[in-house]
């Protein structure tokens, strides 16, 4: 096991600490309704210290995107799982962290609205990863897939199973997941509803073999 400066410890407790007063704003409300102050307050932390961690303050959504998604393949490695069953688990995520914070999802949809591309994920060190994940650090990469190649390698795995579509490409039933990732999300929002499981399903089965 690497042994990691008191430096390096306390620059990533830092930025973590940060990570963790912008989810406990966020709640039921959006990013755009919390302030850099109040993150700063929260965390302790002069906002100075914050724009050096996050030089834009959505760059903090981008850093919870990719923790949430070293957990989930920490999750599905621990728990194999391929196919279909891998992107309805991943959905299934998503759907259980709204119950908590819905206004997450909402910012991130209202971010990539504003983007020309889906955001790169963002390097964590080895000390990000000692610290956010100490039972499984073995199993987390400082780089991380993009999330269209997850997507990519279920829905490979899914076309072999016989279980998805095979009349369309497999690149294009990545757009069709991205579609389902945020619009499904968006779909239940909109209709005031909370069972966002029921929103995934509901899409999901549209690309299914009937």
């Amino acid at each position: 096991m690497k042994d990691h400066s008191l430096r390096e410890i306390k620059k990533a407790r830092t930025k973590i600490s940060i990570l963790q007063a912008g989810l406990d704003l966020i709640g039921e409300n959006t990013f755009r309704e919390v302030n850099v102050e109040d993150i700063c307050k929260k965390a302790e932390v002069s906002k100075v210290t914050f724009f050096k961690f996050f030089p834009q303050k959505d760059d903090l959504l981008v850093y919870c995107m990719r923790i949430w998604l070293s957990q989930r393949l920490i999750d599905l490695q621990l728990q194999p799982k391929r196919g279909i069953a891998a992107i309805e688990f991943l959905f299934k995520s998503i759907a259980e962290s709204a119950k908590v914070r819905p206004g997450l999802m909402l910012s991130l949809i209202s971010f990539l609205s504003e983007q020309k591309m889906h955001p790169r994920m963002p390097i964590l060190t080895e000390t990000e990863i000692h610290l956010l994940f100490p039972e499984h650090e073995e199993l987390v990469e400082p780089e991380v897939q993009n999330l269209g190649d997850i997507f990519y390698k279920y829905i490979e795995e899914a076309k072999q199973d016989g279980v998805i579509m095979t009349d369309k490409t497999t690149d294009d039933l990545v757009k069709i997941l991205f579609t389902i990732f945020y619009g499904a999300y968006l779909t239940s929002h909109i209709y005031s509803s909370r069972d966002f499981m029921d929103y995934y399903r509901l899409h999901l089965d549209l690309i299914k073999c009937k």
